[in-house]
């Protein structure tokens, strides 16, 4: 091996090394409490998420799987979440649970994931931009410590892993934009776009509004823009390849049932508030410093816009994306003559997830400029100014963090799954087969009404992915049982094939005889759907030996 091919593999070493301590020690920071104390935490989003982890879990582990209707999580109830709510990255999630013992060794594991992930992929955004490993390494810890991924501590809501892909996704955006010098890979657009479907849908959507800014301007600056169309259009057909089981379950599903919405929320309230600088950079809330930090970096670029191309038009962007988020847009004007959008949105503080990534980016473009124009003194003054900055969200995350510590489980600390799942209970309406429109709120009242009468039904999942429930009835009479009906769902009762009546959550109404009874739920997947799954996995497979080839290709170079 060569001196310079030595040099070159250090310094990919390298350049893996440093995202990755960098990442360990500020997560290692941020859990410190539950690390020290042991105590695992349920937050907002905890229960909804490792309920659907459990279920496929419980599928991996015996043997019996059941790709929508769902037997072990959610309650036993036969609900459909993973099917339409990254359903692959569902499953990655089951598997690494059969290596945890707790929930706790679990909710460690994947935090410490969410920041490895999100450190590797806004740094190597970083260095993509020409940024040295120093000012990569500030960018890379102002990132860790903003937003959804420092979110993450306070609710495990799955933005968060949404939010740490976006930076793989903007590497494209790059890619996009210099596509007049090299040429983009319409593999790797097409594959990075499909693992965001795969883990969080709605990160798609914002993903593409991100890519559309890059993609336009890198076809006003390519010389051959049909070749430009054409590799996009064969990232998209691979990408729907890869996501066949993602549309194919919503065209599946929601032609023939009427799901209820997720929990409507009032985005005036859900939009990050610049009016008032807050205790973290979390949520809706948005420290003084980095507030200020945005604003000097606007003022630079807006007084040196034509130093740097990539500086200007990842800041105007990032700034775009960023005034969507906040409390300065006329959310409450969307939410009155447009309120589907607000409905499915939620929150317009999810609009961070691109704001920060590419404003963190124009800092560390201009630090860079900095150092180019004035030497490295004011670089380096710049840079330490950015790390007071990252330390002052570090002291407020983990005290925002510590706020959940009242929330403790003890049952999430011990060996074995189902104490901690048989504690927690879901009462999100989220794809409910409701039967008619109904307000969020009142489809949770009634599954919190609902889930006292769950003891008195015993449930046992059969092969194929059937669920079995059984009752004793005092009396002849109507009974609702704790499981969900979709226009594809099959139930028997007693032996006889039903199509009973459902209340307002799609939950059957059936006649019970005195004495035991015996009900059978199944689901059946047409035809179509399965080739559908069958060709998403196999592209899959595809693109892993195909990654497997690249990279001993690499190595051998």
């Amino acid at each position: 091996m060569k001196n310079s091919d030595i040099k070159k593999y250090k310094s990919k070493v390298i350049d893996y090394l440093i995202p990755i301590i960098l990442s360990l020690v500020i997560a290692t920071i941020l859990i410190w409490t539950i690390l020290s104390t042991r105590s695992g935490l349920t937050l907002d989003d905890t229960a909804f998420h490792f309920h659907r982890f459990y279920d496929t879990n419980q599928q991996i582990k015996n043997h019996n799987f059941s790709y929508f209707q769902m037997n072990y999580g959610m309650g036993e109830s036969g609900r459909i979440v993973n099917a339409l709510y990254g359903p692959f990255f569902a499953y990655i999630m089951g598997f690494l649970l059969l290596f945890c013992s707790s929930w706790l060794r679990f909710q460690v594991v994947i935090t410490y994931l969410i920041f490895l992930v999100g450190g590797l992929g806004v740094y190597h955004l970083s260095r993509k931009v020409k940024m040295t490993r120093t000012v990569s390494s500030v960018i890379t810890a102002l990132f860790l410590t903003t937003g959804y991924i420092a979110y993450w501590l306070r609710s495990n809501a799955f933005n968060s892993w949404g939010a740490v892909l976006i930076p793989f996704v903007l590497i494209q955006g790059i890619n996009l934009l210099n596509n007049y010098k090299k040429r983009f890979s319409w593999i790797s657009l097409g594959v990075v776009m499909a693992i965001v479907a795969q883990v969080h849908l709605l990160s798609t959507f914002f993903s593409i509004l991100a890519l559309i800014p890059f993609f336009i301007y890198g076809l006003i600056l390519s010389e051959n823009k049909r070749q430009m169309w054409f590799d996009v259009f064969k990232a998209v057909v691979l990408f729907v390849v890869l996501t066949a089981n993602v549309w194919g379950a919503f065209l599946l599903l929601y032609p023939t049932n009427q799901m209820a919405s997720p929990i409507d929320f009032s985005p005036v309230l859900t939009s990050v508030n610049l009016s008032l600088a807050g205790t973290s950079t979390m949520w809706t809330s948005i420290t003084e410093v980095t507030l200020l930090l945005f604003i000097v970096q606007i003022i630079y670029v807006a007084f040196n816009f034509k130093s740097s191309r990539i500086n200007t038009f990842v800041t105007l962007e990032g700034l775009v994306f960023f005034y969507l988020s906040s409390n300065l847009f006329p959310w409450q004007f969307v939410k009155d003559n447009f309120p589907a959008v607000t409905g499915y949105l939620q929150f317009p503080n999810r609009f961070t997830v691109v704001a920060y990534p590419l404003l963190f980016v124009g800092v560390g473009l201009t630090i860079t400029e900095l150092i180019k124009k004035h030497g490295k003194k004011l670089g380096l003054l710049a840079s330490g100014l950015a790390i007071v900055i990252v330390l002052f969200n570090v002291r407020a995350d983990f005290n925002e963090y510590n706020k959940g510590i009242t929330n403790s489980s003890r049952e999430m600390q011990e060996k074995g799954l189902e104490a901690y799942i048989n504690k927690i209970d879901i009462n999100t309406p989220d794809y409910l087969p409701v039967q008619k429109k109904i307000k969020s709120a009142d489809v949770t009242g009634m599954l919190m009404n609902m889930a006292p009468q769950r003891k008195n039904f015993s449930k046992k999942v059969l092969s194929g992915g059937r669920l079995e429930i059984k009752w004793n009835g005092k009396t002849a009479k109507s009974t609702t049982l704790p499981v969900f009906i979709y226009h594809q769902s099959e139930l028997t009762v007693n032996g006889k094939k039903v199509n009973p009546k459902l209340n307002k959550i799609g939950m059957p109404i059936v006649k019970s005889k005195q004495g035991q009874n015996t009900a059978i739920l199944s689901f059946k997947t047409p035809t179509w759907f399965t080739i559908l799954l069958y060709i998403s996995i196999l592209g899959w497979v595809v693109m892993l030996i195909y990654g497997v080839f690249r990279l001993v290709k690499i190595v051998k170079k």
